[in-house]
Formats: structure tokens, sequence, C-alpha cells
């Protein structure tokens, strides 16, 4: 009886903290989904325009011809921007308007969408939105193909069959898959891509302001902060990566899409990437930090004025291990002695800010990769990873948007 009197308050004592505890979790979980979660209202107005602009220029144009791709879905948005950005380009190279699609917004499911012109408005300039596709291209009017997905022939191929005179057509198989996008068969088709990220790309205007208040915020160099410090920018992938870079290697991957352009392989960190070699793969895809610090080593001695460094990486609750890399990061290259040690002139780092800081207000999180995008694209210096599509849209926005110097960019 007395074992039991005294195990009563012990019990109560720990039923109070679990309480304690589930009430916390449910105040954290409920503080990041609403932190976290869009303006669906400014979403359904977007989306409502869409419709509307696409009904307003398929009236005005009687005579468009319109294609329509089989589009990736659900990847990461970088994945998915980089296929709407080459469909785009294809569409206007054959004088043809194109369909778009919304992203579609894996954190939420397969099922979540985020209108288009959210993130690149432009290409809803002069297109039509999928959602009314069928006011413009009536069945009979729509002739549906499969096209040849040898890599090498592919784009040439694709061009011969939009370039007919049917007014609609339908693109029924998934032509930029994985492998053309990591083959060489993307080189010849750069040089009108150059240009036409130059003329047609452009964020939105939510993106833009983020941007202009992170440089603000963080005291970053760039069109929004001119008075701001020149920095280098990191692109730090890891989270899932791990796991993914291991798939890679087994493949006997290589890098993809625009890092695998000749003109980028003086920038490529030594040793040369070995495609046979599992160890090489791993090196390049998921870098050990010795790697990662001997590259900003050399960025620095060459540029010794740059003292600021801007690091882009993945970190999440459910990636807790990525914020202790990062500062470990962070610490080293911030150490006056291990700085002389590697031959820096002009002392360490004197500041590495990194994506948590960017300042991310209430609905705006799902801008937050396009705003890591830009933050990169606009670094004196970008240090990239040529597996990571987040990093080669940095590469293309650089070397074609802005017409920037490859000297300027590095790939781990």
């Amino acid at each position: 009886m007395k074992f039991k009197l005294l195990a009563s308050p012990a019990r109560w004592r720990i039923f109070r903290f679990l309480l304690a505890f589930v009430l916390l979790a449910s105040l954290v979980t409920s503080y990041i989904y609403l932190k976290h979660r869009p303006s669906y209202a400014l979403y359904d107005t977007l989306a409502n325009h869409e419709v509307s602009e696409s009904r307003r220029f398929i009236r005005n144009s009687p005579d468009n011809k319109y294609v329509f791709f089989r589009q990736l879905q659900g990847a990461g948005f970088n994945n998915q921007a980089q296929e709407i950005l080459l469909f785009h380009h294809l569409a206007l190279l054959t004088s043809r308007v194109y369909v778009y699609q919304p992203i579609i917004w894996r954190p939420r499911g397969s099922e979540a969408t985020v209108p288009l012109s959210a993130f690149i408005p432009s290409i809803t300039r002069n297109s039509v939105s999928a959602a009314v596709f069928s006011e413009a291209c009536s069945p009979e009017e729509t002739r549906r193909v499969d096209i040849n997905i040898d890599h090498g022939a592919l784009w040439e191929d694709t061009k011969q069959q939009l370039s007919g005179d049917e007014k609609c057509i339908v693109v029924e198989n998934w032509i930029l898959n994985w492998g053309f996008l990591a083959s060489d068969a993307l080189h010849a088709i750069w040089p009108e891509f150059q240009k036409y990220l130059s003329a047609h790309f452009q964020w939105s205007d939510p993106i833009r302001a983020i941007a202009a208040r992170a440089q603000a915020d963080l005291t970053l160099r760039g069109p929004f902060n001119p008075e701001g410090e020149r920095y280098i920018a990191l692109h730090f992938r890891r989270g899932d990566f791990e796991g993914h870079c291991q798939s890679l290697a087994e493949q006997q991957t290589g890098f993809t899409t625009w890092a695998t352009l000749p003109s980028l392989s003086p920038s490529i960190h030594s040793p040369t990437l070995n495609t046979t070699n599992h160890t090489s793969i791993i090196d390049h895809c998921y870098p050990a930090l010795h790697r990662i610090v001997d590259l900003i080593d050399a960025q620095v001695r060459d540029k010794p004025h740059l003292r600021t460094l801007h690091v882009l990486h993945d970190g999440a609750w459910d990636h807790p291990l990525v914020y202790a890399q990062h500062y470990r990061l962070a610490a080293t290259l911030t150490n006056a002695q291990r700085a002389r040690e590697a031959g820096w002139v002009g002392g360490p780092m004197k500041r590495v800010t990194h994506s948590a800081q960017v300042p991310i207000q209430w609905g705006e999180a799902d801008w937050a990769v396009a705003v890591d995008v830009e933050l990169a694209r606009r670094a004196e210096i970008f240090v990239g990873n040529g597996y990571s599509s987040l990093s080669t849209q940095v590469v293309a926005l650089r070397l074609g948007a802005d017409g920037g110097r490859v000297e300027d960019v590095a790939l781990l």
C-alpha cells in the first residue's frame, strides 16, 4: 500500500510530462504547417487569371497552332522548371503556342498544384493553360504523336514533327527523360537556349520581392542591393541526396543537363569525374566536407576580396543533420588559423549566411526554392553540384539569361 501511495504521484508526473510534450509537439506542428501554408486565395486568383487570359488569347488568335507535351509530374521544382523552359523553347522554335501545365507541388502530395504564373509568368504570356486546351483544339483538329527518343536525333525530330500544318499536336510520350537530360545531345541546343533564356525568362513578383528582402537583410550584393557584400554562393546538397547518389553510382550516371557542357569542364573540381568508378561518382555527387572546403579555398585564393559565403541547403525538420554539417563547414571556413594555413590573404570568411536565414514570411514557403536559385544566380562565384537540377538551373541562368562567365562557376 505504501508503494502505491509513492508510485501514484510519480505516474501522475509522468502523465503530465507526456501531456505537455504532446501539446508542445502539436503547437510546433501547427506553427510549421501554418507558416508554410501558401496563400491559396492568391493561387486561386492566379489560376482564374490564367484561364481568362488563355480564353482571350484563343479568341483573338484563331489561326494559332498549339502543342501539348506530356510533362514530368511531381519531381522537384527545378526538375519541372527546366523541362517547362525547354518545352516552351521548342514551341517557340516551331511557331506553336505552348500549352502549359501547373507545377505539381510534391511537398503537399501528388495532386497538389501551383499555377505556373506564381513562379514564371513570362512563360504563360501568349501561351494557353491546359485547363482550356479543349476550347482551342477539338479532337478532330488534334494529332497525337509518339516521338523518337533516340537522344542524338530527338530534338531535331521533335522540331520536324511540330513543324507540320496540324492545328494541334499532343506529344503523348515523355521525351525529355533523364537519359536525354544527361546526354551530350543538349550541347547542340545550348546556343539557342541561351538566347531563349535571355529573352523569355523572368521570375514572378513575389520571388523577386523575397530575393530583394533577402539581399537587404543578409547584406548580399545584387541588383536589389548594389551596396551589399560580394559573395560566393555554395549549393550544399544533402538531405535525401546520399541515397540518390548511391543509386546514380550503381547506374554509372554522369552529371545532368547544363553541367555536361564542354565549356564547363575546366570548372569541375579535380579529380575528373569517372562514371565507371563508384567512388568518383560519390565524390562529385555527395562530396565530403574537406572536398567542399578545398574548392572554396581555391576560389578565395583567386579572389581574396570575397569574404562572405551564402550556403543554399536543404536542411529541414526531417533532415536535421544537414544543419550540423552546415555549421561544421561554417566553423571551418571562419577559422583564422586554418585560413592562414590554406593560404588565404586577408583572413577567414567574415560571414556565412544560409537558406534558413532568408526572411520568408507567412505563406511564402513555396517560393523559397526559387529564391535560393535567384540568390545563387546573383553571387559573384557559384559553387554547385553537377548532379543537382537546382545547381544546373543556376548555371543556365547565369550563363544564359545573364550572359555570365564560365570562370565564375565551379562544380564539385
